[in-house]
């Protein structure tokens, strides 16, 4: 599994926070303040590493066999993941339409990365063949939400950029919403 590489990702992310160089003692509080944009970057960057991961494993975890196809699928979404450190990064450091188009064009990436390697393993048969297609619909309408909020917030960007930032906290109510209008079958835990 690709597991090393989440941790390696959400470890990476720690190392965009730091004090600025010759703080002292007296200013460390005042300091710690002043990172708040690193901290909610870290928060968003670890939530969404987190639940890329998650999805990873559940994929994988009806994933029976696989080919090269799949083998490079899962590398081009693995390079993806590592790079969100760095969009994390350039996005809590300079608060500017071109790092949130980073960040967002990052994060669709791997999202629509990790949808397009669902459908390729499903139309290829190397799912578990008790798999049925309303759970196969289901993973490709849940996985398309967060990657194409994250795709919608680029225009939102040239907007307003914190408008486009603070969107992404909605990403999770979305997920609950488009499960309740489509009333989408839940996956059978059992497979």
């Amino acid at each position: 599994m690709s597991d090393g590489i989440f941790a390696f990702a959400i470890t990476l992310l720690i190392l965009n926070i730091v004090l600025p160089y010759g703080t002292s003692r007296a200013d460390v509080p005042q300091a710690l303040l002043e990172l708040w944009p690193k901290y909610l970057a870290f928060l968003i960057s670890f939530v969404v590493i987190g639940l890329y991961w998650i999805v990873h494993v559940r994929q994988f975890r009806v994933i029976r066999k696989y080919d090269t196809g799949l083998l490079w699928l899962n590398l081009l979404f693995l390079m993806f993941i590592v790079l969100i450190p760095f969009s994390t990064g350039v996005l809590s450091d300079f608060e500017e339409t071109a790092s949130v188009v980073l960040y967002a064009a990052n994060m669709a990436c791997a999202g629509f990365t990790a949808t397009g390697l669902w459908i390729y393993a499903t139309r290829r048969k190397l799912v578990d063949a008790k798999l049925g297609p309303a759970w196969v619909r289901r993973g490709i309408i849940m996985n398309l939400i967060a990657p194409g909020w994250f795709a919608l917030s680029i225009g939102l960007a040239f907007i307003n950029a914190n408008l486009a930032v603070y969107s992404w906290l909605l990403i999770g109510v979305a997920h609950r919403v488009v499960d309740w209008i489509f009333k989408l079958p839940k996956p059978d835990e059992d497979i």
